[in-house]
């Protein structure tokens, strides 16, 4: 026993010393790797790049290939108009709001502004050569006195009749409709807008006010005036004639003018033809409260409808109530259970003004200890479908509802804009968007941009955003604020821009200024670092041209890198030895031939070989690793076959095969023993080329991954150069850092030859 426990503890002392003496080999070794300056500016490159990887899952904020930009980060509202306004625009502390419609098909040639003395100027959009951007027209100077109360001027079609009664054809010209009041009387002023330039064709020559005519009534004006005529983006046919004789004579609609006047706690609508511009008739409201701005139906009523369903509404207290335009004989009133908001006049969607249906309905605001929206049916009055909201109404907008019931209704409180469903409820959280940070308060009814599907909020400050119409996830199309900022802003304006041809929206400031933004957005992809972007994201590197996070795509190339890398360097080496081995050592025809097919695979280029592999085989990341792998064996294989026929010239080997080792023990005690410091140094060399071949095939479009990796990233610069300088964030991280891999590997490889080649070392 005592023999047989000393023969155990000599084993155990021997193997103690072989791992002890191995260590110090090792330590030795590393001491030399590490004196390498080199090799030890390559070690810690790698513990960098090991770290970060093994970080990832921290660092990665979104999904590099799932997650895209919010277009409210990425989509800016191209600006139409910027233009500092010489005079001032406010009256009482507010701005008045700009004035356009569309007569003609390519949009307005110029914006109107008002000044609280009366005077009206046309602002040019830059769509002709007569009318260049910013460019100001004096069109009106009233001159009202300082104590007059003034309306911004409207601008409304009406239709010739004089030439329609001989061409049949309708033709708009586009007129101001002015309202002020002052010492208890209320003023109008009507005037036509013609240019200058040949047979009077807008945008030619300059723009000026002829035909101007006005009328005074006693009672002071207690809302701007508004006409049966309704200004839009495009103008059907039977719009309203400017000649009253039209309907005296022939009895197709004129064009009216409603103004409601207070006087002694009533209020009284009156109603004006437009030529000649005097009252026809009026009506005594029946309540003492301050009613709403009247509103037309039937703008665009086809005869004989455009007489017998056409309708003014307006609505006072807790009624709605609908007067006969010719006549003002009261046909219906709609009652509510709490009082309307009179300071939001009656929404008719557009639609309903082309053509009567017995589904027209116009909605209101209630309001009380539990604001709502309600709507009455235009044939007969009858409410219906009131909707509770958590705050009072400040604004509602509808799509146009071609269909029927509007497929859309945006309501907006003075923080959160709701959309309603085919029910008229709000759905769900998702059927809400909040006012951004920065944006102030909601303070307009939102407007409906059909082309676009959008509703575009502004807020009293004169900020806007752009919201999809069916909101969801990332509602928020873009944003648009004003610089310098505003205190108070002007009711939008949306009009069609002549310059640009898009569907565009102004405000004008109390800061003087009048903007105008188009509704549809600009890409703004590839966007820069930002650490505070609208939807409250951060990009530190940045959006690229899809909208993906350029960092959250930099840390996973770590990962997918590395992996690539390996994978491809074990499947090489392991191939290139084994095949090493069995050509070098064993003498037969198959080993000659397996050499011919190795010479033949490595003499063929290799970039070419990529190609058609990753081409026949497609892209996923095996099948890359499969052809990196294939292609990228051969070059390792004779180098080693060369070592492998040296060390099997050697004396010791004949020795072993004397002795009767058989041929796996002398590949594996003799052979791979002398392989190791090349294979050592090949690893460290294959790992930075897998990384760079997949990058240049990533970077032609080849191996279109659905992984993240660093020349995946840099593929969409291949023939769009100009992005290395507009958006250097997005191209010189991965750039760096698949330079910074792949000499990381060569300067490792480098301390590896001085650690095996003593001559190296010496120098």
């Amino acid at each position: 026993m005592s023999s047989a426990s000393s023969t155990a503890d000599e084993y155990r002392r021997f193997r103690r010393q072989r791992l002890l003496h191995r260590l110090g080999r090792w330590r030795k070794l590393w001491q030399i790797f590490y004196r390498s300056k080199f090799g030890k500016a390559g070690f810690w490159i790698l513990v960098v790049f090991a770290v970060i990887t093994l970080l990832s899952p921290i660092l990665t904020f979104h999904n590099p290939n799932t997650f895209f930009a919010p277009e409210e980060d990425t989509t800016i509202a191209s600006q139409e108009l910027s233009t500092q306004l010489p005079y001032s625009v406010n009256a009482n502390g507010t701005p008045l709001a700009p004035a356009g419609t569309s007569v003609v098909v390519a949009g307005s040639y110029v914006l109107y502004t008002t000044t609280a003395n009366g005077s009206v100027s046309a602002v040019a959009l830059g769509g002709s050569a007569s009318t260049p951007v910013g460019k100001v027209f004096p069109l009106l100077s009233e001159n009202f006195p300082k104590d007059a109360h003034t309306f911004a001027a409207t601008s409304i079609p009406l239709a010739s009749y004089a030439i329609f009664s001989t061409k049949f054809v309708f033709q708009y010209s586009e007129f101001l409709l002015l309202g002020s009041t002052w010492g208890g009387t209320t003023h109008l002023v009507l005037s036509e807008i013609n240019w200058t330039g040949q047979d009077n064709t807008p945008g030619a020559g300059a723009p000026k006010a002829v035909n101007t005519a006005s009328v005074t009534i006693s009672g002071t004006l207690v809302t701007a005036p508004t006409s049966d005529s309704t200004g839009g983006i495009s103008l059907p046919p039977w719009g309203p004639f400017y000649e009253s004789a039209a309907y005296t004579d022939y009895g197709f609609k004129p064009g009216y003018v409603y103004a409601v006047t207070e006087s002694g706690g009533q209020y009284r609508m009156t109603a004006f033809y437009t030529q000649p511009f005097q009252p026809i008739w009026n009506v005594t409201l029946p309540y003492s409260t301050v009613p709403s701005a009247p509103v037309f139906v039937g703008s665009y009523y086809p005869p004989p409808s455009d007489l017998t369903a056409t309708q003014v509404i307006i609505a006072q207290n807790q009624s709605l109530f609908s007067y006969a335009p010719a006549t003002g004989k009261q046909l219906w009133e709609s009652n509510f259970s709490a009082p309307i908001d009179t300071a939001l006049a009656p929404v008719v969607p557009f639609a309903y003004e082309i053509g009567p249906s017995s589904a027209d309905a116009a909605f209101v605001a209630l309001t009380g200890p539990s604001p709502s929206v309600a709507y009455a049916l235009l044939t007969n009055g009858q409410t219906a479908a009131v909707t509770p909201l958590p705050a009072p109404v400040v604004g509602i907008g509808t799509e146009e509802g071609s269909g029927g019931y509007p497929a859309y209704i945006a309501i907006s409180t003075a923080t959160t804009t709701y959309v309603l469903d085919e029910r008229g409820e709000i759905a769900s959280p998702q059927n809400a968007v909040g006012r951004p940070v920065g944006f102030g308060l909601f303070g307009y009814s939102p407007i409906y941009d059909a082309d676009a599907n959008l509703f575009i909020l502004t807020s009293s400050t004169g900020n806007s955003i752009a919201v999809s119409a069916n909101l969801g996830p990332d509602a928020i199309q873009w944003r648009a604020y004003e610089s310098p900022a505003a205190t108070a802003a002007s009711s939008p304006l949306f009009f069609l821009n002549t310059e640009s041809g898009k569907t565009a929206v102004a405000v004008t400031t109390n800061t003087g200024r009048l903007d105008a933004f188009a509704t549809a957005g600009t890409d703004e992809n590839p966007i820069g670092p930002t650490f505070n972007a609208p939807s409250g994201n951060f990009y530190i590197f940045g959006t690229n041209t899809y909208g993906n996070d350029v960092w959250s795509q930099w840390i996973q190339s770590f990962v997918w890198d590395w992996e690539i890398g390996l994978a491809v360097t074990g499947g090489v080496i392991l191939i290139a030895v084994l095949v090493a081995m069995f050509i070098g050592y064993i003498s037969s025809w198959v080993a000659t031939a397996v050499e011919t097919v190795t010479l033949v695979l490595f003499l063929i280029p290799g970039l070419a070989l990529l190609i058609v592999i990753a081409s026949i085989l497609g892209a996923s990341f095996w099948n890359i690793v499969l052809v990196l792998t294939i292609v990228g064996w051969p070059y390792f294989a004779f180098t080693l076959i060369g070592v492998v026929r040296q060390v099997k010239a050697r004396t010791f080997v004949e020795a072993s095969k004397a002795s009767g080792a058989r041929t796996m023990q002398i590949l594996r005690r003799h052979m791979l023993p002398n392989m190791t410091p090349l294979l050592a140094y090949f690893t460290a060399l294959s790992v930075g080329a897998a990384a760079t071949i997949l990058s240049t095939l990533q970077f032609l479009g080849v191996a279109p991954l659905t992984i993240s990796t660093w020349g995946g990233m840099l593929e969409p610069m291949f023939g769009n150069y100009y992005l290395l300088v507009r958006a250097p964030f997005w191209v010189w991280p991965p750039t760096i850092a698949l330079t910074m891999f792949v000499f990381a590997f060569v300067f490792v490889s480098r301390g590896l030859d001085e650690v095996v080649n003593p001559r190296i070392r010496a120098r």
